[in-house]
């Protein structure tokens, strides 16, 4: 490829050598790429801006055999509100998490890119808590794991979430509710409030700005949590390790909220 241009998050961030560091990125034209930022730990390193975790830079790269270079960048959003406050940080980190772990090198998706964007931006002033269960949602769709909603995913006639007034049936392996007659011949069903189906079909629907707006009961955050925990374990299939420390700062600030 030679020299190429790419607008990019940067997703990690690893001290190599002396003064090196190699980054994940994941950019807007080529997906998740890694490459070498050499020197940049050098207080007159001019590419130190652009490499912060997190940053959403413009880069000027030299593709090489096994990694690829950083020659030039130019930070454009820094997101410095992150240092700041731990609970956002790590909601960051999380969300940067799940895309690593969810995508493959060199896999162009834009939407994951900008998803992950406005994650980033909405951290600034909304619920950290609201903002990670709205970008595991969206993520999922996607990725090509949108839960199904308006139907019953086992054979799927049409049933209305609106018109049941109790329990909903959700089934993580099926990907999406049950009417009540399936729900008795499936095992390992979720039992979901009304309200939690609706929201998630909300979060789907509206703009990740918008969606992160919504006031949300503690009792079906919880249940959010939950469903979609379980959901990117048995369809992802990862486990990041930024999540067990987000839910602890996460209980932590509801029981200071108390």
């Amino acid at each position: 490829m030679g020299i190429y241009k790419a607008e990019a998050v940067v997703l990690r961030s690893r001290i190599y050598g002396e003064a090196d560091r190699i980054l994940t990125l994941f950019t807007l034209e080529y997906g998740k790429i890694s490459a070498i930022a050499k020197g940049v730990r050098k207080p007159t390193s001019r590419l130190r801006g652009a490499v912060q975790l997190f940053c959403h830079s413009h880069f000027v790269l030299y593709s090489g055999k096994s990694l690829d270079t950083v020659t030039q960048g130019e930070a454009r959003e820094t997101f410095h509100f992150l240092q700041n406050d731990l609970l956002r940080l790590t909601t960051a980190s999380y969300c940067a998490e799940l895309v690593d772990c969810l995508t493959m090198e060199r896999q162009p998706l834009g939407s994951v890119f900008h998803l992950l964007l406005s994650a980033l931006r909405c951290l600034e002033q909304e619920d950290p808590e609201v903002v990670a269960r709205v970008f595991e949602t969206k993520l999922l769709a996607v990725l090509g794991y949108r839960p199904r909603l308006d139907r019953c995913v086992s054979d799927d006639h049409k049933w209305l979430v609106a018109e049941n007034e109790g329990s909903v049936w959700f089934s993580v392996e099926k990907g999406g509710v049950l009417c009540p007659e399936c729900a008795r011949n499936c095992s390992r069903v979720v039992r979901l409030a009304p309200v939690t189906v609706r929201l998630l079909g909300y979060f789907l629907q509206a703009p990740f700005a918008r969606a992160v707006k919504v006031k949300i009961p503690r009792e079906n955050l919880a249940e959010l949590e939950s469903l979609l925990r379980s959901y990117l374990t048995y369809h992802g299939e990862v486990n990041p390790r930024a999540r067990e420390f987000l839910e602890t700062l996460l209980r932590k600030n509801s029981e200071n909220s108390l």
